[in-house]
Order: structure tokens, then sequence, then C-alpha cells
């Protein structure tokens, strides 16, 4: 498929960052998330922290996360932006099993020799999102 791509299209810059940067006016909606448009690539983007800006057209784990109904972690590709495995908690879980659990994870998928590429998540059952490790 490489070979039928245009060559005389740009990239832009936000392509080879993985990282996309807000311009211009933006709308912040009732549950605070806030849209924007990409500096470099003109596409709607949109952020729930004011941190990290994601394609507004993409797949959202904030906004399933507040509809979810039970807790779990998951491992995201950073780089390509994917759920890649998802492991669910027992509702009675305590700070310990959590705690173990998280370990048992970043062992498996060896997030401490990754550089960052991978990232685990603790999606609670209140719907919040946390960045465990």
């Amino acid at each position: 498929m490489l070979s039928k791509m245009n060559s005389s299209v740009p990239v832009a810059q936000c392509w080879y960052l993985r990282r996309h940067v807000p311009e211009g006016r933006r709308r912040r909606e009732a549950g605070g998330v806030v849209h924007c448009t990409c500096r470099y690539c003109q596409r709607p983007i949109r952020s729930r922290d004011g941190g990290r800006w994601d394609l507004a057209d993409g797949f959202d784990l904030d906004a399933i996360a507040t509809a979810g109904r039970t807790s779990h972690f998951c491992v995201i590709d950073t780089l390509d932006e994917m759920v890649i495995a998802r492991y669910p908690l027992p509702h009675e879980a305590d700070d310990e099993l959590i705690a173990e659990r998280l370990a048992e994870i970043c062992e498996k998928h060896g997030i401490e020799e990754d550089d960052g590429v991978l990232e685990v998540r603790l999606v609670q059952s209140q719907g919040a999102l946390k960045l465990v490790h």
C-alpha cells in the first residue's frame, strides 16, 4: 500500500511528533472536554485534562470509562494510540490487590524496558481514568 502513496502531499508535523498542538478558538463541553483545531494538521482535536490532545474523531478511552460499570487496567501503546490489553478487576478490589495486579501487568508487558511507549491506565468503575504507570 505504501507504493500508492502520493509523495507530493506533505505530512503534518504532528504525524512525526505524535503530538497535536491546539490553535485558535477553544470550546468547552459541560463534561470538561475541550475542543479545538490542531495547529499542524488542521483536524479537530480534544482534551480532557488540557495536557494531552487527541483527534476528536478517534477512539476516546476516557468517554468509555465514564460509561463503564467495572474497573479494569488498560495497557496502551502510546505510539499507535491503541489499547493492546485489558485486565478486569473484581468489584471488591482494594489498594493492595490493585498494586499487585499492576506489578503483574508491568512485568508481563515489560513496561520498565519500553522507554515510555506503553502505559498502564486504571479505569475505575466511577469513570475516573488514571495513568498508573
